[in-house]
């Protein structure tokens, strides 16, 4: 009865002597701020957000940063700078082959892990904000993210990690713009605004819609077809019924408004007049045909998604 103790008491201290000499790998190793520094990116790297977050000393419940859009090769430590107070500058490289970036990652000694193993932390959480949108468009792409601002023209605020790379873009059937891809270093700007361009489907929507406008046009039998661009006076008598065709397809133009979402439309066609008339002066009889100018303004809108065109009224 009196041997378990003894046995338990030699093997206490067959795990003290041993948990000394872990305790003294990880005091020399695995709790240094370059340690600390390197898992953090290590998860980046791994997309492991939830261990980068915790790792980055963001409270619980912070909402999760965005992670990184490539693929690291890069990932090393490549020293430190004692800052004084017990902190520590460790100074990494992070990235891709093509777009490495050195950052400076600060460090202060942290409360020790079962009171005797040192443990360090981020001065503060290597987190950077951004501003983010498109001049012409309240969505965009961020690391295959959709997000949205407020309206057309407006910003949304992002964090990501420091120093993740983020792809900003736009995903939309109707709207395009040039991405732009950025590390979240010191020197990443601070705002990002897309400039928006039409993209084909978009102007093969607006072509289709201003045909079919003119095409209904053509089909009124008069001098002046109502609510049309186009029209010709006669002061001679005119016999029978003018008849109007659409020589040629209008060229659609569609530009930036100075209201952000609205896009400013202008369309250049060709339509024909047949149509005979007899002269008041000497009662001849004469057939013209000719040719005219019709120019189509209006606007198009983004309306939840959707592209809706009007057309403004005829001029004069």
């Amino acid at each position: 009865m009196r041997r378990a103790p003894l046995v338990w008491g030699g093997a206490a201290a067959a795990l003290a002597g041993l948990g000394a000499g872990v305790l003294a790998i990880l005091i020399s190793t695995a709790t240094t701020p370059e340690a600390h520094a390197e898992r953090y990116l290590q998860a980046l790297a791994a997309d492991d957000l939830v261990t980068a977050s915790r790792l980055a000393g963001l409270p619980e419940g912070t909402p999760t940063p965005l992670g990184d859009a490539g693929e690291p090769s890069v990932l090393a430590v490549l020293g430190r700078i004692d800052r004084g107070d017990g902190r520590v500058a460790i100074i990494a490289e992070y990235g891709g082959l093509a777009d490495a970036a050195t950052v400076i990652l600060t460090l202060a000694p942290a409360e020790p892990l079962l009171g005797v193993i040192p443990q360090w932390s981020f001065e503060t959480p290597p987190v950077r904000s951004l501003e983010v949108g498109v001049d012409q468009h309240d969505e965009f792409v961020v690391n295959d993210v959709r997000l949205a601002s407020a309206a057309a023209g407006e910003t949304a605020r992002l964090t990501g990690f420091v120093p993740a790379r983020l792809d900003i873009g736009v995903a939309d059937p109707f709207v395009d713009a040039a991405p732009r891809s950025l590390r979240l270093t010191a020197s990443a700007p601070r705002l990002v605004v897309l400039e928006a361009e039409p993209t084909a489907r978009l102007e093969r929507g607006v072509l289709q819609e201003v045909t079919a406008f003119l095409l209904g046009c053509v089909e009124q039998e008069v001098l002046q077809p109502t609510g049309c661009p186009f029209g010709r006076s006669i002061d001679d008598r005119v016999l029978g019924l003018p008849e109007w065709q659409l020589v040629r397809e209008p060229v659609i133009t569609l530009s930036a408004s100075s209201t952000p979402g609205t896009w400013e439309m202008r369309a250049l066609a060709e339509v024909g007049l047949r149509v005979t008339v007899q002269r008041l002066f000497d009662g001849r009889i004469s057939d013209v045909d000719t040719t005219l100018t019709a120019t189509v303004t209006g606007e198009v809108v983004m309306r939840d998604g959707t592209p809706r065109l009007t057309i403004a009224p005829p001029a004069g």
